[in-house]
């Protein structure tokens, strides 16, 4: 796995946003499967950044490499922000109208669809967000 370190602001976004894509070419994946990984990305650090060190700055690490059991990649997401676990974070009602849908969550709510494995865990005063998606995946 390479692992980079980033200052976790939004001029930054589009350099960690590169840094997973070129992980991903490397494994495979055609263009639509690119932009689908783009989007979980930017939702994924879009959210550490402007939420994870309020009032504060610190750092995002990503981590990059081959998924372990098939073709396709590996995304780690690691900040020391405040603790924040996505997966707990209750699925939206999609079919309610707009007007009545709370603000929030469906961001986290398209990563879970599109990502093939979505894990979180807190470990050392760290958030580990690890992303799995597989070549040819249909999901």
């Amino acid at each position: 796995m390479e692992h980079k370190t980033f200052v976790a602001k939004m001029e930054n976004l589009e350099l960690m946003i590169n840094f997973i894509l070129v992980h991903a070419r490397k494994q495979g994946f055609d263009e639509k499967m690119l932009g689908q990984i783009h989007l979980v990305a930017e939702e994924a650090l879009v959210n550490v950044v402007n939420y994870g060190y309020p009032g504060k700055t610190g750092d995002i690490e990503i981590a990059c490499g081959p998924a372990e059991d098939k073709q396709g990649i590996l995304i780690e997401i690691v900040d020391s922000g405040i603790p924040f676990n996505p997966l707990e974070k209750p699925e939206p009602d999609i079919n309610l109208p707009l007007e009545e849908r709370g603000i929030g969550g469906l961001g986290i709510f398209m990563i879970k669809k599109i990502m093939d494995k979505v894990t979180y865990k807190r470990e050392n005063d760290k958030n580990f967000l690890s992303l799995v998606k597989y070549v040819g995946s249909t999901k």
